[in-house]
């Protein structure tokens, strides 16, 4: 006898992450269009609460959210800025 599933097997959105909103890291307007030492300190400085882990996951969450329609140099700033506030403590 052939093996059944009980449940049928979901299907996720491969844009789900377009539906995410959070406001856990407050980041001003524009603030993602900087190079890469204005972003970091920017976000340490209106985040002082937060550790750089945290403000490190919401910049990975901005690069995941944005998807291919980030460029590659914008990326590698925000990945400089991830190193920075790493750093930074």
């Amino acid at each position: 006898m052939p093996a059944t599933r009980k449940h049928p097997k979901k299907t996720r959105s491969k844009n789900w992450v377009k539906t995410v909103t959070t406001s856990a890291i407050d980041v001003p307007e524009g603030t993602m269009n900087k190079p890469a030492r204005q972003v970091a300190d920017v976000l340490l400085r209106k985040n002082k609460g937060k550790t750089p882990g945290s403000i490190n996951r919401y910049i990975q969450f901005y690069l995941n959210r944005g998807g291919t329609g980030i460029s590659q140099t914008r990326k590698k700033t925000l990945t400089r800025a991830m190193a920075l506030i790493r750093d930074s403590k």
